[in-house]
């Protein structure tokens, strides 16, 4: 079966240089390390028009489904920082449900209700990842970089997708902002994302037995 080219949705605004979570688990070295990879959030059939959150290295996301494709940004709206996944797509703009500011599709606000003026919509923009479909799932990066692909290891059929199959051929290269990662560090931090990768399969459905994706998917 042949793989299907990686559909890729929208542009995307990075996060602080810097940047860790909240209570993060990993260490400051290795956290902006293991964002420079690609890591599946749902399947592409689930990524529907309601927002969903996920969680990817400690980070909270936000999935939904515009008219022009698959978004995947930083669960927080940036006026009071609650979560953006509470909320609904309307008229191609994602709406929070707490205050209704509304954001379009590259993450910047469209829409400030009146009660909160003197603020603009300028003033407001989501963090916003890349995201690709590949294999019936979707892919994000935190840290998107020239040289960090979806990995090669992904299989062509989306039967053989589970977390055993990852565990016995994922590739990875590590890569932090100054350049390649030393060779000494590379077991624990392969130990540290594929325990990531099994996590974030198994939310999708994937445990150690294979599960099917949609006929349609590559």
């Amino acid at each position: 079966m042949q793989a299907e080219a990686p559909r890729e949705a929208g542009s995307f605004r990075p996060l602080p240089e810097g940047f860790l979570p909240s209570n993060c688990t990993y260490s400051e070295q290795d956290w902006p390390v293991l964002a420079r990879q690609w890591f599946p959030v749902c399947r592409a059939d689930d990524a529907l028009a309601r927002p969903r959150q996920v969680v990817v290295l400690g980070l909270r996301l936000v999935v939904y489904r515009m008219p022009d494709g698959i978004r995947v940004g930083r669960d927080m709206c940036p006026h009071r920082g609650l979560p953006l996944s509470g909320g609904r797509i309307e008229g191609g703009e994602l709406v929070c449900a707490y205050h209704g500011l509304r954001f379009g599709s590259d993450g910047q606000c469209t829409k400030v209700p009146e009660k909160l003026a003197p603020k603009t919509a300028d003033c407001f923009s989501v963090t916003m990842f890349p995201a690709i479909e590949r294999h019936g799932l979707v892919w994000t990066c935190l840290i998107p970089e020239e040289g960090t692909e979806v990995p090669d290891g992904t299989p062509d059929s989306p039967f053989k997708l589970s977390s055993e199959y990852f565990a016995e051929s994922m590739i990875f290269e590590f890569r932090d902002g100054s350049g390649i990662v030393e060779p000494e560090n590379h077991q624990s931090l392969r130990n540290l994302g594929l325990s990531e990768y099994q996590r974030l399969l198994s939310g999708i459905g994937f445990g150690s037995e294979t599960s099917p994706l949609p006929s349609s998917a590559a």
